[in-house]
């Protein structure tokens, strides 16, 4: 290949398929990644076939998968030798270095990228969508919330949120493999899922999706695009945008998307919500505090 595999990438790019820029824009986002992973890893990762990855590596010119991961490692090894500093991060992610714009214009570019995924997102979301999720939810025997990584947080989040509505819900994203599989082994199609995937698209999470829709469980799969690995898995799915300035993915958008899922789950039946709140109010009184009773009481 004459020129660096990203610039074969990036040269073949409007040719590609929908598929296959997908592809492109997975090794993009993490090439460091991808230059170490195999065939059926990387297949499996991206929710695509092996053949599909093949194919893939002939339009941008390498000769076999093998060849277009040679050229990643040179890539990474570039790096490595030259240095990969935070300017030089900041270069390529952002187009910008701190002090090459003035830092009131720079806080006005990032509120307007803020608004921007707000508004881009729920370019993508309808009312329609919405209800439909929150049908499922309330009808729920137990709410289980699964994600990875950069989405943990929001998992937390969500999870708390739902349980403050009375809803029996489980944050599965920092329990141990073991904890994790014992608690899905026992999910049934009375329950449901909520399932966060940002592009890296951990493998247990597309995993577990293909695990829960074979057990016919619904899932509310909040992702970034419908080429998203778990979006063919969800009964109902939102795709939200993810662009950041700096980093690779914002999770502005499926925070959105979460709270306007807990809003109207919490309208949808305010009197069934004030009661199971009113539950969750008198444990909290007859149990009390985490305070330690103290000596001699």
């Amino acid at each position: 290949m004459s020129m660096g595999i990203l610039e074969e990438v990036n040269a073949s790019y409007e040719k590609l398929s929908p598929v296959q820029k997908r592809i492109a824009d997975f090794i993009f986002k993490y090439p460091d990644q991808v230059c170490f992973y195999s065939l059926k890893e990387l297949s499996e990762t991206l929710g695509v076939t092996e053949v599909t990855i093949l194919r893939f590596t002939k339009k941008i010119g390498a000769q076999s998968f093998v060849e277009m991961k040679s050229g990643l490692r040179e890539h990474l090894q570039t790096r490595l030798v030259h240095g990969d500093g935070l300017n030089r991060i900041a270069d390529h992610v952002g187009g910008i270095r701190f002090g090459d714009h003035d830092k009131e214009e720079m806080f006005q570019e990032f509120v307007a990228n803020e608004k921007n995924v707000i508004a881009k997102t729920f370019e993508q979301v309808s009312l329609k969508d919405i209800l439909s999720a929150v049908a499922i939810i309330r009808q729920s025997r137990k709410i289980y919330v699964v994600g990875s990584e950069l989405v943990t947080g929001l998992c937390a989040y969500t999870t708390r949120r739902l349980l403050t509505l009375g809803l029996e819900t489980l944050d599965l994203s920092n329990l141990s493999r073991a904890l994790y599989n014992n608690y899905l082994a026992h999910a049934t199609p009375e329950d449901c899922a909520i399932i966060f995937s940002a592009p890296g698209y951990a493998k247990h999470i597309v995993n577990t999706a293909r695990y829960l829709d074979k057990k016919k469980i619904p899932q509310i799969a909040i992702t970034d695009q419908r080429t998203s690995p778990i979006a063919s898995y969800g009964t109902t799915v939102f795709t939200c945008n993810n662009h950041d300035l700096f980093f690779y993915n914002s999770v502005m958008g499926y925070m959105s998307v979460a709270n306007a899922l807990i809003y109207f789950a919490a309208m949808d039946n305010p009197e069934e919500t004030n009661k199971r709140r009113g539950r969750l109010s008198e444990v909290r009184s007859a149990i009390g505090s985490t305070d330690f009773v103290k000596d001699g009481l």
